[in-house]
């Protein structure tokens, strides 16, 4: 038997891989074989010499050697390294795809079939879209005098007209989701009044603004008005020392009927619908407690965010009507800055109140999307007759 490693000439171990070698050179076939466009052409003209002790001077002639004694890599058993056995074994592991993935459908409505026959309701809002007529026409309740047409956007967040009344009802179905509906769109159209500019418009122009704005202002008013009832029962330093996320407010879950919005239960429908049950103290919150804005800067930061937001919905003629009433309002606030409050430098809170309002646009965008899906999945099943209120 043939105890001479027929690559190197040192002493053999055994058959490797087809040839009597020794364990050096099985290894060396074992990890280089598989990957030769690795190694670097012989710089010799593959003239290379054995040294003593089974050295070479290159890795290419001694694999080359390798495959000249009959070596071959049938022989190799591959997916047996350790870390390879690990990745199997966790791969065994992972829990099984779920129904929704299986079946591309959102687990939130899969529970049941989609029946056709399914009565849809109606509701008809053209009484609210005339009472907005209504609005318009008349402008604000009592004359106002201001220094510009801000401040004078300003005294509308705080007439009394615009201060919803509480309610004790525990209750919530189609009458309160109408009434709370009517609240917000008629607080946004006596609030654009006091804009002269605003009431300069063609009615038509005028209720299509209020169609694409009404979401987006109520969104920023209910956080102005959250953050300074936050900022009344709590302390400033309290509020500081807050990790994000901390419960600040509890209010029971009113009791719902939703069967006249969609065939689905409540708690199905909490990816789309967003039902309050209580104030955490999240990053834009925090945000808006610590900007606590006047009531100038707040209405700067509605009308900014309203019209920027309709303008590049609507595009065209709205577009320019919006960027030409975002410049006037940008200038009255200029002026508030500096002849009011004496502040010619002023940037750090403008930076703080586009951050807030970007935000909102970014949660508005993702609002969209799921009410996107909810009408690829006819997940509700009411229509009213005014669409474009409620298209994001």
């Amino acid at each position: 038997m043939i105890n001479i490693c027929l690559v190197c000439e040192e002493p053999a171990n055994g058959k490797h891989f087809g040839a009597i070698t020794c364990r050096a050179c099985a290894a060396f076939f074992r990890r280089v074989a598989p990957k030769p466009q690795a190694i670097r052409p012989c710089k010799f003209k593959n003239r290379c010499k054995l040294f003593k002790k089974g050295c070479f001077t290159c890795k290419f002639c001694r694999l080359q050697k390798c495959f000249k004694v009959g070596m071959s890599m049938e022989a190799f058993q591959f997916d047996r390294d350790a870390y390879k056995v690990r990745e199997m074994v966790q791969l065994d592991r992972r829990i099984p795809m779920t129904l929704d993935t299986f079946t591309g459908n959102s687990n939130l409505i899969i529970f049941s079939s989609n029946s056709q026959d399914f009565p849809r309701s109606f509701i008809d809002l053209r009484f609210l879209i005339d009472q907005a007529h209504l609005v318009f026409q008349q402008g604000p309740s009592t004359p106002l005098y201001a220094e510009n047409r801000l401040k004078k956007m300003s005294l509308g967040l705080v007439s009394p007209q615009n201060v919803p009344e509480t309610s004790e009802n525990t209750k919530f179905g189609q009458k309160e989701a109408v009434e709370q509906l009517e609240s917000q769109i008629l607080s946004v159209s006596k609030w654009l009044t006091h804009f002269d500019e605003f009431q300069k418009l063609p009615k038509s122009l005028q209720i299509k603004i209020l169609e694409g704005t009404w979401s987006v202002w109520s969104r920023l008013e209910n956080l102005s008005k959250t953050s300074r009832q936050i900022r009344h029962n709590f302390d400033e330093n309290v509020l500081k020392r807050m990790k994000n996320d901390t419960v600040l407010i509890e209010f029971g879950s009113p009791e719902m009927d939703i069967t006249w919005l969609s065939k689905y239960t409540v708690e199905e429908l909490k990816f789309f619908l967003n039902i309050p049950t209580e104030i955490r103290l999240d990053p834009l919150l925090r945000s808006m407690i610590n900007l606590n804005p006047s009531e100038v800067e707040l209405s700067f930061m509605l009308s900014q965010l309203c019209f920027h937001y309709v303008g590049k919905r609507f595009q065209g003629e709205i577009l320019n009507i919006s960027e030409k009433f975002q410049e006037i309002l940008a200038d009255d606030l200029h002026d508030y800055y500096v002849n009011e409050m004496n502040k010619s430098n002023y940037g750090s809170r403008m930076a703080q109140m586009m951050r807030i309002n970007n935000q909102i646009q970014k949660e508005v965008y993702k609002h969209r999307e799921k009410m996107d899906l909810a009408r690829i999945f006819e997940v509700f099943c009411v229509d009213v007759s005014h669409p474009d209120l409620f298209l994001l």
